[in-house]
């Protein structure tokens, strides 16, 4: 029988900053200048080390145990990170590379059972890491180094089970198992197997015996009538391996490990789990941690996370280029989240590089194939290790499709992902990654799924290949959302280190830097529209939730796309896109989650925003059933602050999708101003409350404006108008006017200015303005940008106080979002049609001589301009803003009051 010690706990350690201790056999006597540390260990939790990487030592003295006839003595390590060389007693032992997957060596020689024994670990993390398999550690994030997980002894028969892979069969009704025995083998040796329900051990459900005859072995055993594994039953089975000496009756190895009874596959572009439609709901989770940094805290952490990952509608969580620790996925086995596992990355394409990536890929399998949580496998992520050249080169896509067929073979109780998000080659998914940031890009977004993903899924794909009916998953896409940075220095009673930002060059934009908010947030004017950064994170984390509700609402309105994983579960140090941040707090509104993100959800489409007084309206009624749920009831909609309301019966049967046209009518009613209103939806089913949602609307009523003597300036008939029938006084003399509306600042504008006049400079075409004064632009992002998806329109509400507007710049201004702005801080733009990077500049003094009515940024309050900013002259005022309000006035009603407010304004200075 096994028996197994934790050596876990106390060891010394010391730094070796000169790699001086193999040469000076420090292994050969206790470890010298060391200090205590608990292993498992980090050392880049320590303040001192966080920057460090080279070698250390570790070491741990434990007293001996007699090792019995016939029996070895096993040193194991859960991982270490990257190279360990390890000697026991002055003796070496064997070395390991490879930072996440676990390993072991016989040391039954060495050890010395009547004393104490002296084991020591060297730890060599080399700072050119391009050719290991690091992830996302050391390159975005802070990196990790030592041994970070548990390290233990085990005795073992000569003769043990190295490891048994269960591959369920729910069809046949049976588990298969794959044994694999090392060390010599007796011709009185057999096995026996047990399965047991994992909740009740000891009722025996499976019981089966054969003769050892090979260190490979397969044995199909019968298990009737089992409860499949789900996200609902999460049932787990007990297996039991016993060798046993058949003559003596001597068990001489037990093994012990568990599975799931599940299948997964797919057809026709729908995934399927045990025969019945799966629809992923996914979140990104990288597994960071704010404190332990790659190691969940402890269970009760771990359960709290997906607990809450289950509370806002996740199914499954995408595990991003990390190897995740065993404890988590046992919590998913037990808890029902589904998991996407990927191997970390390397970033150089090299055979030394492919090696070490196929030998973390296969030890991850190799651990964790009995997790029936795990439906996926990724190979890559987004071509990170193919050096980002799939589609071009054929040797790269014939090494990946031989990799999928090694990893198919190896388990194919499973589906592979070749490439997630990028091209593909062979694969069982096929998956993108989109970043659009909303409402700002609707339209965008929109056409992307439509016309790309859903609408042409072979253009995912290297030339010579098509798809076969995968399932289409948007696998990364999202929004950034500031987080509380007082509840950050409270948790960690001070500054941590990583807000200077631990990635490498690559990733130290300053809006990826969280000590660039404190620089930028008063020279931008920000204290004069949020107060502090606390309120501004509060507006941040509403735009985020309003975000993401239309981003995925877009996806389950097209039954098309068979799921969608976020970018994500949790911030992690710098990068905020997290739905919790990096303590795992839910951000403002993910509470309410679910209403968008759950197995039912109702929505509305082709919904007018803005709308005036007196329009008549229909709008479509969606529901997205992905649990297929009996729809029998009523759908009940009304508009808040209005006697509008409507009930629909529901008689659907086990839709999954289900679009109702036109199903809410009705006609604008009148209103005293313009104000925000909100539409709520509600589905009960069999009499009880099953789904809930709510858009955000603004009503706005046709009144005429007070007269003000108006010079449209080279604006053209049709602005003037539409300035005309509402109510607006025309001159076409400069100085005649109480205010000038042009898109030209040419000299007779400028002049009209500095002598008293007040202009409003509509400038939304932005670089495409042949005179624009002293004024630059900055075209944003137009289609997929990731850097975008951190952005941030704001606004000072107080400016226009009879216009409806929305700190954060919410739906109100759909329609309006500028495509250029005013840059303060220095940026890059990609010229030329190959791509090259051109180097551009802001103006931030420009912050210091105008007043910020809105602007833009980027993460952390990095890469911002304006959008609205006024500037005054002796006597008169000049209002620029790149707001789309021009070809918007008189049918926008947002645009149309905003441009009316500032009209009036300008007169009022008069």
């Amino acid at each position: 029988m096994r028996e197994k010690q934790s050596l876990n706990g106390a060891w010394s350690f010391r730094i070796d900053r000169n790699d001086h201790g193999e040469r000076q056999a420090w292994y050969a006597s206790a470890l010298a200048e060391s200090r205590e540390v608990e292993v498992p260990h980090i050392w880049q939790r320590e303040d001192e080390h966080v920057h460090y990487c080279g070698t250390a030592w570790y070491e741990k003295s434990f007293d001996g145990v007699e090792i019995p006839a016939g029996r070895n003595l096993y040193l194991t390590f859960g991982a270490v990170d990257f190279q360990a060389r390890v000697w026991l007693n002055g003796t070496y032992i064997g070395e390991h590379e490879g930072g996440f997957t676990p390993f072991e060596f016989e040391i039954t020689k060495a050890f010395n059972p009547n004393g104490t024994n002296r084991l020591t670990v060297r730890v060599f993390d080399p700072q050119d890491n391009a050719e290991i398999p690091i992830g996302k550690q050391g390159s975005w994030y802070t990196r990790i180094s030592g041994i970070w997980q548990e390290v233990s002894l085990e005795l073992r028969s000569e003769c043990y089970i190295q490891r048994a892979y269960v591959l369920p069969d729910i069809d046949k009704e049976i588990a298969e198992v794959r044994l694999t025995v090392s060390g010599p083998l007796q011709k009185s040796y057999v096995v026996e197997y047990f399965i047991t329900d994992h909740l009740n051990p000891e009722l025996p459900l499976a019981v089966e015996e054969e003769a050892l005859t090979d260190g490979r072995m397969q044995r199909a055993i019968p298990l009737k009538d089992a409860i499949l594994w789900s996200p609902d039953i999460p049932h787990l089975y007990d297996l039991i391996i016993k060798i046993k000496d058949s003559g003596s009756g001597v068990v001489l190895d037990e093994y012990s490990t568990y599975f799931g009874m599940r299948k997964i596959e797919f057809a026709d572009g729908q995934l399927y789990l045990n025969r019945q439609p799966l629809f992923v709901r996914g979140a990104l989770d990288q597994a960071f941690y704010p404190d332990t940094i790659f190691i969940a805290p402890s269970d009760e952490w771990i359960r709290n996370e997906i607990r809450l990952g289950k509370e806002m509608g996740f199914n499954l969580l995408r595990k991003h280029i990390k190897i995740e620790i065993p404890r988590y996925l046992y919590w998913a086995d037990r808890m029902g989240m589904l998991i996407w596992a990927e191997p970390p990355n390397v970033v150089k394409w090299s055979a030394q590089s492919r090696t070490r990536f196929h030998d973390e890929l296969v030890g991850m399998i190799e651990r964790d194939f009995n997790h029936p949580s795990i439906l996926i496998w990724s190979l890559y992520n987004e071509e990170w290790g193919l050096e980002w050249d799939l589609a071009n080169d054929a040797e790269k896509q014939e090494h990946v499709i031989a990799l999928y067929d090694e990893i198919k073979q190896l388990d194919p109780t499973r589906l592979i992902c070749d490439n997630s998000g990028w091209i593909h080659v062979k694969t069982d998914i096929n998956d993108y990654h989109r970043y659009f940031v909303v409402p700002e890009q609707i339209q965008e977004w929109k056409s992307d799924i439509d016309q790309y993903m859903a609408g042409h899924p072979e253009q995912n794909y290297v030339t010579g290949y098509a798809p076969k009916g995968e399932p289409i998953i948007v696998s990364e896409f999202g929004v950034w959302g500031l987080p509380s940075v007082k509840k950050l220095l409270e948790f960690y009673e001070g500054e941590p280190s990583w807000f200077a930002n631990l990635g490498d060059d690559t990733h130290r934009e300053d809006f990826k830097m969280p000590l660039t908010a404190y620089r930028n947030f008063e020279k931008y004017q920000l204290d004069r529209v949020f107060g502090d950064l606390e309120n501004l994170s509060v507006h941040s984390q509403r735009r985020m939730f309003r975000a993401v509700k239309s981003l995925i609402e877009e996806m389950r309105k097209r039954p098309q796309i068979n799921g969608y994983v976020v970018t994500e579960f949790t911030d992690i140090e710098w990068e905020t896109n997290g739905w919790m941040d990096y303590t795992r707090s839910l951000k403002l509104g993910m509470e309410r989650a679910a209403d968008f993100n759950g197995s039912l959800v109702v929505m509305a489409d082709g919904v007018n925003r803005n709308v005036w007084s007196g329009e008549s309206q229909a709008w479509d009624i969606v529901i997205s059933n992905h649990d297929l749920r009996p729809l029998q009831g009523v759908l009940n909609w009304e508009i808040e602050g209005t006697d509008l309301t409507g009930s629909i019966p529901l008689n659907e049967g086990k839709s999954a999708h289900v679009r109702k046209s036109q199903a809410i009518r009705f006609t604008v009613p009148q209103v005293g101003q313009s104000a925000f209103y909100t539409l709520k939806l509600s589905v009960e089913l069999d009499g009880e409350f099953a789904a809930r949602n709510e858009e955000e609307l603004t009503f706005t009523p046709r009144s005429q404006s007070d007269s003000v003597k108006v010079c449209a300036y080279r604006m053209g008939a049709d602005f003037a108008s539409r300035l005309e029938a509402n109510g607006r006084a025309l001159t076409d003399e400069l100085s005649t006017s109480d205010v000038v509306v042009t898109s030209v600042l040419d000299n007779s504008v400028l002049e009209y200015y500095r002598n008293g006049g007040h202009v409003v400079f509509l400038a939304e075409e932005g670089d495409g303005l042949s005179d624009k004064g002293q004024f630059t632009f900055r075209e944003l992002v137009r289609g997929e940008s990731w850097d975008r998806t951190s952005s941030f329109n704001y606004v000072d509400p107080s400016f226009f106080p009879d216009v409806p507007l929305r700190h954060e710049m919410g739906w109100e201004m759909d329609g309006l979002f500028p495509d250029f702005i005013i840059p303060f801080s220095n940026y890059n733009k990609l010229g030329g049609t190959i791509g090259r990077v051109v180097y551009m500049f802001g103006n931030e003094s420009i912050t210091e001589s105008s007043e910020i009515v809105s602007g833009y940024f980027q993460g952390w309050i990095g890469q911002a301009g304006g959008s609205f900013l006024v500037q005054q002259s002796a006597q008169g005022s000049l209002t620029v803003t790149t707001w789309k309000l021009k070809n918007n006035y008189g049918t926008h009603p947002i645009a149309t009051r905003i441009v009316d407010s500032l009209l009036s304004k300008a007169k009022a200075k008069r």
